[in-house]
């Protein structure tokens, strides 16, 4: 079931919803060491924080839900369908400074960017809260890189500028990307953030946080057109949360950390994608009938493989599908796998429903 408790909603503080702010006194405020200077001045916002949801990850019904299906039906029956899992004693560090630099991001955004002393304690504060309460543990080098990551992202972007924050982690759906279609294809969203972008013309735009070891282009080509920006943008029209709450939208802009390593300072880029409004129709279309198919994947189904995704890129290095070894060697392979309740492979009974080895 879908959490909908997890998003904080305050309809008061929404631009349109309250009265216009009146201009307030030029304030000086402190960022402090967390960049390394004593003073910086600014115009504070008046208005409200605006609102800003659970940074919890990827929603039951998100894009990462039928990724592996699109990408491989026997990937997706061994992870979704039998739960197979290979189990992890931590969380990778890049996994997790990615993680943590999204709730930063989230609450220097619901803060309309603020930089006084104490605000920017309470954002890293709620990194670290994060980090500690992590399923998986995360590594205090992932939290001290991401904290750096961040003050980095406020040093660079204080003096520019800045959208006009409609959310933060903000839920939409769960809604059909068809409207009037059947509710179990219905899909949701959590998108890191709705706001008026300069770099969309002051338009209003999904920005998608995206780090990346490599290039801010490299991420742009990734990106260009891809199904999680291409869903959440189709989900936006039809989702009672998007269009017909707060009007259309103009695209996408992708807020890149190209991460520094050693003395090589990080790099920062914000590109707006246009909403590809022929790509999303032909997407919707294809996606929902691989939604059916994916919800006839069972057990025992004989789900075909995609013998060209047995290996992928991520970033730029070449990593195999993490079930190769259960395609290649079968029982013989299946030592670094168990279920989700923890259980390993070899403990599986048949029965009717599960008569087909997990392993096949």
């Amino acid at each position: 079931m879908i959490d909908k408790k997890k998003m904080v909603w305050r309809a008061d503080l929404l631009p349109g919803k309250q009265p216009a702010p009146k201009h307030g006194p030029v304030h000086a405020v402190s960022l402090g060491q967390a960049v390394g200077e004593s003073v910086v001045t600014q115009v504070t916002d008046p208005r409200p924080d605006a609102p800003v949801g659970e940074a919890d990850g990827a929603t039951e019904a998100g894009w990462h839900s039928i990724e592996s299906f699109l990408r491989c039906p026997k990937e997706y029956q061994y992870q979704h369908v039998r739960g197979i899992i290979s189990p992890t004693a931590a969380t990778p560090d890049y996994f997790a400074i990615g993680q943590l630099f999204h709730i930063g991001k989230a609450g220097w955004f619901a803060a309309r960017f603020a930089t006084d002393e104490a605000r920017m304690l309470s954002i890293r504060e709620k990194m670290s809260a994060y980090a500690a309460r992590a399923k998986l543990p995360i590594s205090n080098e992932a939290l001290t890189r991401a904290h750096g990551y961040f003050d980095e992202y406020v040093k660079h972007y204080r003096i520019r500028p800045k959208p006009d924050v409609l959310a933060a982690e903000y839920f939409i759906g769960p809604a059909t990307l068809i409207k009037g279609d059947t509710f179990f294809v219905a899909r949701t969203a959590r998108l890191d953030d709705v706001s008026k972008y300069p770099e969309a013309g002051h338009k209003l735009a999904i920005g998608e946080a995206k780090s990346t070891s490599g290039s801010i282009n490299d991420v742009v080509q990734q990106y260009m057109l891809h199904g999680q920006p291409l869903l959440q943008m189709a989900l936006w029209e039809t989702a009672p949360q998007g269009e017909a709450m707060h009007g259309p939208i103009a695209g996408v802009v992708l807020d890149v950390l190209s991460k520094g390593y050693g003395n090589k300072a990080s790099k920062f880029g914000r590109i707006f994608i246009p909403k590809p409004q022929r790509a999303i129709e032909w997407f919707v279309k294809n996606l929902n009938t691989q939604l059916r198919a994916a919800a006839l994947v069972e057990w025992n189904t004989d789900a075909p493989r995609n013998i060209s995704s047995c290996t992928r890129m991520i970033g730029r290095a070449r990593v195999e599908c993490p079930y190769l070894k259960l395609c290649r060697w079968g029982r013989a392979g299946s030592a670094p796998y168990t279920f989700k309740d923890g259980n390993g492979l070899g403990r599986w009974l048949p029965s009717t429903s599960q008569s087909t080895p997990p392993w096949e």
